[in-house]
């Protein structure tokens, strides 16, 4: 593992690389080391390496590390804060910090010109503008930076200095690469008519190349820096896990959880501590006090019916507990990532959607992550999943459909099998014998496909039928009754009641 000096070496290498090849100016891009949830000590080891801008995303946690370096005599260190920001937080940042990046709304600038200590400097701001149009991402709609830099101009405590983005999370760099011309072109139109209006940050560790070619004249680089971004503890064993509700699916994942780790570590809530003492016999913590269950755990799972989850995010958001470093798994259908955050106001999200087999750990269980789900943290989902089945990931919309065929599938596959079954009794068929040998031909199917994997299921398909035969027979039946046709109207009919759930949450 490199040092964290051989890796500043390397990253500044790269930024020279990038200006020179962009045909830039020699030293007009600066690197902001991004040291969210990284100890103190690689703060200072990075400070001896001449490093003196540091970017911080949790407002608790990071104002606790900034005022240790200043006790042990670290004062010129440039504290930015990058992340999304929750309203209750904004007195913590406005104290600590001397520039926010991620100011993207009127209330938060508010807030912060309000909450700036009077014997400080004015707050130096840059707009986050939601370049990649991803409702899951924080950031100020183009259409609104007008009125966004009207009040920040109105504010005596803030000084406006630029634009910050972030590009999509996508392997398409020519969608990355107009995103970045887009805000490049938004921060030359304003930079005309706004005093020292000439911060431009854009890019991070996989996308700094396109970002200096764009006219970033910041990157954020914190992985390339510092190491990934280990989730304190991996282990469930140190870390506290919660569940609000306890109903069918949070049992079938509390279940996967304990095979691996130590009930005692996760709380489970709910109206009714009645209905919640099968976990207290496991060893877990039971209660029906929902906002002390999430400020004492790192892992939440939101386990309660969207029209239930509502209330709950609500009572979560008027607690003003910190969510810093908080996880929150929801598993509500229809219930948007951009609706969880528009409560809790963190992008540290995951939906999952698992389907009923999971109860037998033969399950499919679709997962989203919002933008700040880190890639440990990920890692620590599947593993907590690991029990119930096969975790598929996508974005919402893959979601949605993962949700329809593996979902929704198990009641078409029931339908499928009720319908043989009653063939098959219909035909003289003992109703016990009829119901063995549809089981034992849909489990046997499934287990061809599954064991020939380079074997299309077509020409499984095809290798039962003879041409002519009994087999054949069936089939030309439900092509004539247009079976593939039935089976797009059923999909999709799940998948616009997926869509119709969505608007109403």
């Amino acid at each position: 593992m490199n040092s964290i000096t051989e890796n500043l070496n390397h990253i500044h290498s790269s930024i020279t690389k990038a200006i020179a090849n962009s045909k830039r100016v020699e030293n007009s891009v600066k690197l902001l080391c991004v040291s969210k949830t990284k100890p103190k000590e690689m703060v200072i080891e990075a400070y001896k390496d001449g490093e003196r801008h540091f970017g911080e995303s949790y407002a608790v946690e990071a104002s606790e590390k900034i005022e240790q370096l200043k006790e042990l005599g670290y004062n010129d260190i440039v504290w930015h804060f990058i992340g999304p920001i929750q309203k209750n937080k904004t007195k913590l940042i406005a104290t600590h910090f001397d520039i926010v990046e991620s100011v993207d709304r009127v209330i938060v600038a508010k807030r912060l010109d309000e909450q700036r200590p009077d014997n400080l400097k004015p707050l130096e701001v840059l707009i986050q503008v939601n370049i990649s149009d991803e409702s899951q991402k924080s950031g100020c709609a183009v259409s609104d930076i007008d009125e966004l830099i009207k009040e920040i101009q109105s504010c005596k405590k803030l000084k406006l200095r630029g634009f910050m983005g972030i590009g999509k999370d996508t392997n398409n760099l020519d969608e990355i690469t107009a995103e970045f011309a887009q805000l490049k072109d938004l921060f030359n139109k304003y930079k005309t008519s706004i005093a020292d209006f000439d911060i431009l940050s854009m890019g991070m560790t996989h996308d700094l190349d396109l970002a200096i070619a764009q006219g970033s004249t910041e990157v954020r680089i914190g992985t390339a820096i510092f190491g990934a971004r280990e989730y304190k503890n991996k282990t469930m064993n140190d870390v506290k896990v919660a569940f609000i509700g306890g109903g069918n699916m949070s049992s079938c994942i509390y279940d996967s959880i304990i095979k691996d780790y130590d009930a005692k570590n996760i709380t489970v809530s709910g109206p009714h501590l009645e209905k919640l003492e099968k976990f207290k016999q496991h060893g877990s913590n039971i209660t029906t006090d929902n906002v002390k269950t999430v400020e004492q755990a790192q892992v939440i799972f939101l386990g309660v019916k969207p029209q239930i989850l509502t209330s709950v995010l609500e009572e979560i958001k008027n607690s003003n507990i910190s969510l810093d470093g908080k996880l929150f798994i929801s598993m509500a259908a229809g219930f948007k990532l951009s609706s969880i955050y528009a409560q809790l106001q963190t992008h540290n999200l995951i939906r999952i959607m698992p389907n009923t087999p999971a109860k037998l750990g033969l399950g499919v269980i679709a997962v989203s992550y919002d933008s700040a789900v880190t890639d440990s943290e990920k890692e620590l989902c599947k593993k907590m999943l690991s029990h119930m089945g096969e975790c598929i990931e996508g974005d919402e919309q893959a979601l949605n459909v993962i949700g329809a065929i593996c979902g929704c599938g198990p009641a078409f596959v029931y339908r499928f099998m009720e319908a043989l079954i009653s063939e098959a009794v219909r035909n003289g068929i003992a109703p016990n014998d009829a119901r063995k040998m549809v089981e034992q031909t849909v489990f046997g199917s499934a287990s061809m496909v599954i064991k020939n994997q380079d074997t299309s299921i077509a020409a499984l398909r095809e290798a039962v039928t003879s041409k002519g035969g009994t087999t054949f027979a069936g089939l030309c039946k439900m092509t004539e009754g247009n079976f593939e046709q039935i089976m797009q109207n059923t999909i999709q009919a799940s998948l616009d009641r997926t869509y119709e759930f969505e608007k109403m949450f």
